[in-house]
C-alpha cells in the first residue's frame, strides 16, 4: 500500500482528478471582432469543456484589451488553466499552423465557421474528417 494514502486521520480524495481530463480546446479569435458577447458565449462554452484552454488571438488590439483581461480572470476562476498566444495574419491559416505545432487538440471554438469555410475550406473539411470540432460561438449569441 502506497504510504502517501495510508496517513492515519487523512482520508483520501473522494475521486482522483486527473489534469486536462476533458476535451483539449483551442478559441482561436479576431483581434478585430472582441465584443462582451462573444468572449461571454465564448466562456460558457469553455467551461464545460476542459480543464485547460489554448487561446489563440489573432490580429490583436494594439492597445490591451480590458475585455479580454476579464475573460482571462473569469477562466482562473473557473479553475481553467491557459495558455495565450498572439499572432497576425489570417486567422484560418494561424488556425491551422497553431493545430500543427500543438497536437492533441480537439475542438477548435471560433466567431463564425462562415469566415473559416471561406479562407480554408478544403483543410477545414480534412479536419473534420480526422475528427476535428469546430464550434461556432456567434451562433450561441445570435439564439439566445
Amino acid at each position: 500500500m502506497n504510504p502517501i494514502l495510508s496517513i492515519p486521520g487523512r482520508q483520501p480524495a473522494s475521486k482522483p482528478r486527473l489534469p486536462y481530463s476533458k476535451f483539449q480546446v483551442l478559441l482561436a479569435l479576431d483581434g478585430n471582432n472582441l465584443t462582451p458577447p462573444l468572449l461571454s458565449a465564448a466562456l460558457a462554452h469553455c467551461v464545460p469543456l476542459t480543464d485547460r484552454l489554448d487561446i489563440l488571438l489573432v490580429n490583436s488590439p494594439r492597445a490591451p484589451t480590458s475585455l479580454l483581461s476579464v475573460m482571462l480572470l473569469r477562466l482562473e476562476h473557473s479553475g481553467i488553466d491557459y495558455r495565450l498566444a498572439s499572432t497576425e495574419g489570417e486567422l484560418g491559416e494561424q488556425i491551422l499552423e497553431y493545430l500543427n505545432r500543438f497536437l492533441g487538440i480537439t475542438t477548435v471554438l471560433v466567431d463564425r465557421l462562415t469566415t473559416l469555410e471561406q479562407t480554408i475550406g478544403p483543410s477545414l473539411e480534412y479536419l473534420r474528417a480526422k475528427g476535428y470540432r469546430f464550434v461556432p460561438i456567434s451562433e450561441q449569441i445570435q439564439t439566445e
